[in-house]
């Protein structure tokens, strides 16, 4: 009955902290419409071969924010998420939003994985050294990148609904 009691009076604390927490994240970010030349672009550029086998380099989306989603074919907690991630990439990928799904710490087929479930963002493959230059040690991992290259966030969650999704995509693609 405590337990019960103690979570129910937490709940709205947890509440404030999480919203504290994604207002303090985009509370220093401004978006200015110039007419002057496109600022350098921040992130730290990197190049992998899609799953059609062509070359994606991270700097051809300046402009756009990326989410980028590492993710495996034996990660039960990738399997919970990428779900949700197709639904956010539905809802924004015609405002801007790219998502990139980088597979790491492969022992599978991420082609026959990515076929089956039907995804239709981008993934890109072998990108260990990638998730290293972020700090991604583990599956999955999110990396938010604000439209000048500017890492965001770097976060690791499984929920597909987790509030940052589509604060993120929302706050970028207005």
């Amino acid at each position: 009955m405590f337990n019960s009691l103690f979570g129910r009076l937490l709940a709205p604390a947890r509440l404030v902290a999480l919203t504290f927490f994604l207002s303090s994240m985009f509370a220093s970010l401004s978006i200015s419409a110039s007419t002057d030349s496109a600022p350098e672009y921040q992130s730290e550029d990197w190049q992998l071969i899609n799953l059609s086998g062509e070359n994606v380099r991270l700097s051809e989306y300046q402009g756009r924010p990326v989410l980028l989603v590492f993710w495996a074919t034996w990660c039960p907690y990738c399997k919970k998420l990428l779900p949700g991630i197709q639904k956010l990439h539905e809802k924004y990928q015609k405002k801007g939003l790219k998502i990139i799904a980088v597979n790491i710490r492969e022992d599978w087929k991420p082609h026959v994985y990515w076929q089956n479930h039907e995804y239709t963002f981008d993934a890109v493959l072998e990108g260990d050294e990638v998730a290293k230059t972020y700090g991604i040690s583990g599956t999955p991992g999110l990396v938010f990148i604000d439209p000048n290259g500017k890492v965001m966030s770097v976060q690791s969650f499984s929920d597909p609904e987790h509030p940052i999704l589509e604060k993120f995509a929302e706050f970028y693609t207005q």
